[in-house]
């Protein structure tokens, strides 16, 4: 039997992904009172949860004491994206809080965003426009460029977005590698492999799409950059703390790793003398692969929708129920 959940209140958490103005109308249509706040300190968690159903955030962190400080009202996280490692599910599950998350909401956007920023390595195009503002006839600056079509792209992981990014390069590239071994999906036209050292070998073109969690924590490592070719390219669309940066930024000015494109960093926004900033053939943007003005609405609809089904015992349209609704532990 469905539950009615009248006059829901969620407590939105502000901050740099936040646009009220575009925010305030879908919790308008879904029939939810929304309250931003500063979730920042466990006094300020209890204050603004008081009477509160939920908690909405994006990339805010939810760290045990903050869970913890939660008024007893509040039922179900919403995480307006992906990743669930910046909330401790465990501390959630004790306190018997659902936890519910959209993550496929902009796997095109994301698999998309891989692809443009290889090629933009792949074809120098940052380097090709410092040569157009400096000298134009000093084209061959550039070169070497090898041809994508003679090139192996590795894949590691291949969740939805993965299998995406697959689809995307199979025209561009001469073969498809991929490693998972938490996945046992198979890809036409993609051979799996069973080492993550022998994708790293074998790859021109190294894409992560993995979550982060103690497991694949600084995956990519020194020893790991080590095994790849020092003509190869990494890009990363996932979390920043996959790869440890500084053992990165040492083999690109070293000339060990030809160059990364990078959406992600263990620190955003990075600090002034993040190594990463100043390090060689790296191509940057601001953790916005998942962006696009469809995707931008599907985030916040698929969440207020799926919290309020959540709430009433219904199955979600769209997203996932991470963390069960229950009893505290």
């Amino acid at each position: 039997m469905e539950r009615f959940v009248p006059n829901p209140v969620f407590v939105l958490a502000d901050g740099p992904f936040v646009d009220p103005a575009l925010v305030e109308p879908h919790g308008a249509a879904a029939g939810v009172e929304l309250r931003r706040a500063l979730l920042e300190t466990p006094a300020a968690v209890a204050a603004a949860t008081a009477g509160a159903d939920g908690v909405l955030v994006v990339t805010n962190p939810l760290p045990r004491e903050l869970i913890e400080a939660f008024a007893p009202s509040v039922r179900i996280i919403g995480r307006a994206g992906v990743g669930l490692d910046a909330i401790d599910l465990d501390a959630a599950r004790e306190r018997g809080i659902a936890v519910f998350h959209t993550p496929d909401y902009c796997i095109d956007e994301v698999a998309t965003h891989t692809l443009a920023l290889a090629l933009g390595l792949n074809r120098k195009l940052v380097q090709g426009d410092a040569v157009v503002r400096a000298d134009w006839t000093d084209w061959r600056a550039l070169a070497p460029v090898a041809p994508l079509s003679e090139q192996t792209v590795g894949i590691v992981g291949v969740g939805r977005i993965g299998q995406a990014v697959a689809a995307r390069f199979a025209p561009f590239v001469r073969e498809l590698l991929a490693f998972d071994p938490w996945s046992d999906v198979e890809l036409p036209g993609v051979r799996r492999v069973g080492e993550i050292g022998e994708l790293l070998a074998g790859s021109d073109v190294v894409t992560l799409h993995l979550p982060l969690t103690a497991d694949t924590d600084r995956l990519i490592d020194a020893e790991a950059l080590a095994r790849m070719k020092p003509t190869a390219l990494l890009v990363n669309v996932s979390r920043g703390g996959l790869i440890d940066e500084q053992a990165l930024a040492q083999a690109l000015r070293e000339g060990r790793l030809a160059g990364a494109g990078l959406d992600v960093l263990a620190s955003e926004p990075p600090p002034a003398d993040h190594p990463l900033l100043n390090a060689p053939n790296v191509l940057l943007s601001p953790h916005f692969a998942w962006y696009s003005t469809g995707s931008e609405q599907r985030v916040w609809s698929s969440t207020l929708d799926g919290m309020l089904a959540v709430l009433g015992e219904r199955a979600p349209a769209a997203g996932r129920v991470a963390v069960a609704a229950g009893a505290p532990a």
